[in-house]
């Protein structure tokens, strides 16, 4: 009696082999996508950061302050200067320096999306992003601000 052979096939033994160098190619490359998705949501709250600071400077110019004042993003978005996302979506602040009233005050803000913080002025990016910590609500507790012109979710 003659055995034939079947030689069109792999072996298990090839099989498994060509699987495991796939599972080590994958894990290689998923390691490196979520850290570019992570990289994009910091990018996006620097965004929103920068987006706040333009609520703030229609909301300044809109109630015509003179000084330094402070805007909650509950505040703003409550006015509906701040449209980003859903109403719970971002805490945080703008502060507005206008030292003696000049033309050219400048911004800084707070915003936190529960997971990111940033806190910086205009142009700032993701690479600020610090994990794990809540944006202030009231300009970091800035002394230069009134009462007056603290603007937050009780002063609507």
């Amino acid at each position: 009696m003659k055995i034939v052979k079947n030689k069109n096939g792999f072996t298990l033994i090839e099989l498994l082999a060509v699987i495991v160098i796939l599972a080590v190619i994958l894990l290689m490359a998923s390691k490196n996508v979520f850290s570019f998705l992570e990289k994009g949501k910091r990018d996006v709250l620097a965004t929103e950061g920068n987006e706040l600071i333009e609520s703030a400077m229609a909301a300044y110019q809109l109630h015509m302050i003179t000084g330094n004042a402070c805007f909650s993003v509950e505040y703003l978005y409550n006015e509906g200067l701040y449209t980003k996302g859903k109403k719970d979506d971002y805490t945080g602040s703008v502060l507005v320096s206008n030292p003696n009233n000049g033309k050219n005050p400048t911004y800084t803000f707070w915003i936190s999306n529960g997971k990111y913080t940033i806190s910086g002025e205009k142009g700032a990016n993701g690479d600020s992003a610090v994990e794990g910590t809540t944006a202030s609500e009231n300009c970091n507790g800035e002394s230069s601000v009134n009462s007056g012109n603290m603007f937050n979710s009780s002063s609507s």
